[in-house]
């Protein structure tokens, strides 16, 4: 039985997009490519969950021989693989959505209106900070137009990503409207 967790739903499927299969240091490159701006995924969780999934007979691992170099592995998905993720593809996305965990919120919640002066700089700072996800965002969007993913699905996701940021910066425009403005 295969753990819990969209990560490794995420990682078969990045698996299965390879006929002849992938390495890890591919399957991360691809990763941060397609989703490094809403899902981070660091070398030790993405081997645990490649581990576990080779465990549960989701993927089967090759060595593959290098010359001058270490030796690799070569993770291919399993039919018992390809089964599990085609059943997570069709099924319905979650009716409980996570929960928000955003530490601007939580900043705002103890700094209190008699922190006008705070809560400026802060959303002064975190404008700055989506401004420049969006900007890389953008270089990200083009990157992938010209690499020969599905473009589409590929425009749908980043459309999705920058509509995310973009909403987080009409919240802060709504912050200072209503706290700043009016104290």
């Amino acid at each position: 039985m295969m753990a819990k967790g969209n990560l490794a739903y995420a990682v078969l499927g990045f698996v299965s997009s390879s006929p002849d299969g992938m390495h890890g240091y591919r399957l991360k490159s691809e990763f941060e490519a397609l989703c490094g701006d809403f899902w981070g995924l660091n070398y030790g969780k993405m081997y645990r969950v490649l581990d576990e999934l080779e465990r549960c007979g989701q993927v089967g691992v090759a060595k593959e021989i290098q010359e001058f170099r270490p030796n690799r592995k070569v993770y291919k998905i399993t039919d018992a693989g390809r089964q599990t993720l085609d059943d997570w593809l069709l099924q319905p996305v979650s009716a409980d959505p996570k929960p928000l965990r955003d530490e601007l919120s939580v900043k705002l919640l103890f700094l209190g209106k008699a922190n006008v002066d705070a809560i400026s700089e802060l959303i002064t700072r975190q404008r700055g900070i989506y401004l420049t996800r969006l900007s890389r965002l953008t270089k990200r969007r083009r990157r992938l137009e010209k690499s020969g993913h599905d473009a589409k699905i590929v425009a749908l996701v980043m459309d999705g990503a920058e509509m995310r940021v973009r909403a987080d910066l009409g919240w802060l425009e709504h912050i200072e409207r209503t706290v700043i403005r009016s104290f």
